[in-house]
């Protein structure tokens, strides 16, 4: 079996959760017989492969999809669609003014397009379904299988000491993801102004977004910030980081399912998360949410949070999480299964 993995063309600008969901599900397959072909845009593959993935519903991928339907070739999408900050009903107010005012939202009208030439949509879970159903409401749920990210357990061995002798720090707030307006870090910053505890980013700067950064930097004048910087997902610095935490921080105001969140549990950090967007429903009882916009309770909640013992009941809910390797072969079942049905 043979399989096309295409995504954006810009994916290997800004490396985050999606080229690693792409890396770790080409990796899991693989070991299952699959051959996972990935995207040249200087030749045309699709005549030579059995099947199309898609990650992300991101317009630039239309003809692709155009193409292999044409060619009669089964089309799986993972949209990762990340649109929990808008919420339900502007989503879908959005996607209706798509379909009635020429041009306008015009990237949600190509991901319908996209959508409606989708054997199968495989969403991480049942927030985006429910998000994508109501944005789209002409996608069949009987289209749609939720397949969750898979979990690393590389996290759960991660050594404390390597992070906490380089860098010098042994009581801090880890946050980890690009510094950019949806990740929030400048409220987390301004949240542990006055705090005694040193809060750790770990995340590349994103050019698109320097002035956010400067105002980061800014802030951190007034807080004890160690700014370090992109580490690689497969660096033992980064598991020693999640490791050493005494508090993990999402303040995200968008996600689906974020891989630093999971890989901070099955470390043993406790952890803080927004409201803004969903977790696995077994993580939920052991997390404390916050308002993404309220810098105030975000500094009280990190306050109380850095004394609080750790919970080991939110590592074992993380590591009953399926792995990687059963996420490949949940897929890899399902491609099967379409390619029976031509």
């Amino acid at each position: 079996m043979r399989v096309l993995f295409l995504t954006y063309p810009r994916i290997g600008l800004n490396r985050g959760g999606l080229q690693i969901q792409i890396e770790e599900t080409a990796k899991a397959l693989a070991e299952l017989g699959v051959e996972v072909v990935f995207y040249d845009p200087w030749s045309n593959q699709i005549p030579d492969v059995d099947l199309c993935h898609v990650f992300s519903i991101d317009g630039s991928m239309l003809s692709h999809l155009e193409r292999a339907r044409t060619l009669r070739k089964p089309i799986v999408i993972s949209p990762v669609f990340s649109a929990f900050r808008h919420g339900v009903l502007l989503t879908r107010i959005k996607a209706l003014l798509s379909r009635s005012l020429p041009g306008m939202y015009s990237d949600l009208t190509r991901a319908r397009h996209m959508l409606d030439m989708a054997s199968q949509i495989l969403v991480l879970n049942r927030e985006e379904e429910a998000l994508l159903s109501h944005a789209f409401p002409d996608v069949a749920r009987k289209r749609i299988t939720i397949v969750p990210n898979g979990i690393d357990t590389r996290f759960l061995k991660g050594d404390p000491a390597l992070f906490i002798q380089h860098y010098g720090v042994d009581r801090f707030v880890l946050a980890v993801g690009s510094i950019e307006p949806n990740k929030n870090q400048l409220a987390l910053i301004r949240a542990m102004q006055g705090s005694d505890a040193s809060l750790v980013l770990i995340g590349r700067i994103h050019e698109k977004y320097q002035e956010y950064h400067r105002q980061c930097h800014e802030a951190a004048s007034k807080a004890k910030v160690l700014f370090i910087g992109e580490l690689r997902h497969d660096d033992p610095m980064l598991a020693s980081a999640f490791s050493a935490a005494t508090l993990f921080a999402l303040p995200s105001f968008s996600e689906v399912m974020p891989l630093s969140l999971y890989e901070a549990a099955l470390a043993g950090c406790n952890i803080i998360a927004a409201r803004s967007f969903p977790l696995h429903l077994d993580l939920v009882p052991h997390v404390a949410r916050f308002d993404p916009s309220d810098i105030a309770a975000l500094s009280v909640l990190i306050a109380g949070e850095l004394h609080r013992p750790s919970d080991n009941r939110l590592q074992a809910a993380a590591s009953l999480m399926a792995s990687w390797g059963e996420v490949g072969r949940k897929i890899a079942t399902l491609y099967r299964d379409l390619l029976c049905c031509q």
